[in-house]
């Protein structure tokens, strides 16, 4: 058992049960596609790497906030153009929670609230285009984007006590 700083990507299919429930079998291939030509490559190219498979979701490990970041960004810009021309009801479309914390690293596994915190902020972000939250204490470790708009943005208190002071990325 290891405890190190990581920053943790957690992100989710939108509406996986509705896509499931018209489509199983075009869900799941359409999924496995973008899982393999999206989203694995661009947490690789950023310095990733992906620890679990979640079903709808995966859960990823960055050294530096900056490639969670970054990936993120790709993965939601990839999404949108394989979404176009697409019907609504057979888009797929993905939130993004990244967080910045200690996790306790154990095999091949990570736990503990850096995790915990990545899936709740992520459980709070929009789909699609600005559908990547991260904590805000991780902000000035990625000033350097200039490509990117941070946007501020809240939580109700009820959902995440902890979790009060958010920002949207948008690429």
């Amino acid at each position: 058992m290891e405890r190190r700083l990581s920053a943790v990507l957690s992100a989710d299919v939108v509406g996986y049960s509705r896509l499931m429930g018209t489509n199983e079998v075009a869900t799941l291939t359409s999924l496995n596609e973008r899982r393999s030509e999206i989203l694995e490559p661009a947490i690789a190219t950023h310095k990733g790497r992906v620890v679990k498979l979640t079903g709808d979701g995966l859960l990823a490990e960055f050294a530096s906030v900056v490639g969670a970041v970054e990936s993120a960004c790709r993965i939601q810009q990839e999404m949108r153009e394989r979404n176009a021309g697409l019907p609504e009801d057979r888009r797929i479309e993905m939130r993004i929670g990244i967080n910045l914390g200690d996790v306790i690293a154990q095999d091949d596994d990570i736990y503990g609230d850096g995790v915990n915190l990545a899936a709740r902020i992520e459980g709070a972000a929009r789909p699609g285009r600005n559908g990547i939250k991260l904590k805000l204490a991780a902000v000035p470790a990625i000033k350097a984007l200039r490509s990117m708009a941070f946007l501020p943005c809240s939580l109700a208190s009820s959902e995440a006590a902890d979790v009060d002071r958010l920002l949207i990325v948008s690429s």
